[in-house]
């Protein structure tokens, strides 16, 4: 992931470790775009986020097996737990909107991206 390598949150630095199951970063980038304009449900895709791409989601005891591979209800006990401890709920945001930035970048590459990867341009094949 490029950029961040750590967060902080309740007063201590958590390094940042991208799921490697493509399903999962995908997972999460979907639920955290479709939670835009919703702030609950922002700060439950934040949460899972930072849970499942920090070591704070084995510390709150968040299961996202458990959860049924549902990031908003893992997201959910991430933030409560989050909550509890007197994290504010702007520097959750503000602490998972770069590495969520990340991941889709990586799940979603832009169309300049896949022109560098892939010459879709060549010439045509005679067939």
């Amino acid at each position: 992931m490029e950029g961040k390598d750590e967060i902080s949150l309740l007063g201590k630095s958590y390094p940042i470790k991208v799921p490697p199951q493509f399903a999962v970063r995908e997972e999460l980038v979907f639920a955290y775009g479709d939670a835009a304009g919703n702030v609950s449900k922002q700060l439950r895709a934040a949460s899972a986020v930072l849970g499942l791409c920090s070591p704070l989601g084995v510390e709150a005891g968040a299961d996202y097996v458990k959860a049924r591979f549902d990031v908003l209800a893992y997201g959910g006990a991430v933030y409560g737990w989050l909550r509890q401890r007197g994290a504010k709920p702007v520097d959750i945001l503000t602490q998972a909107a770069p590495i969520a930035d990340s991941i889709a970048a990586e799940v979603f590459p832009r169309e300049d991206e896949v022109k560098q990867q892939s010459d879709f341009t060549g010439p045509a094949v005679a067939g």
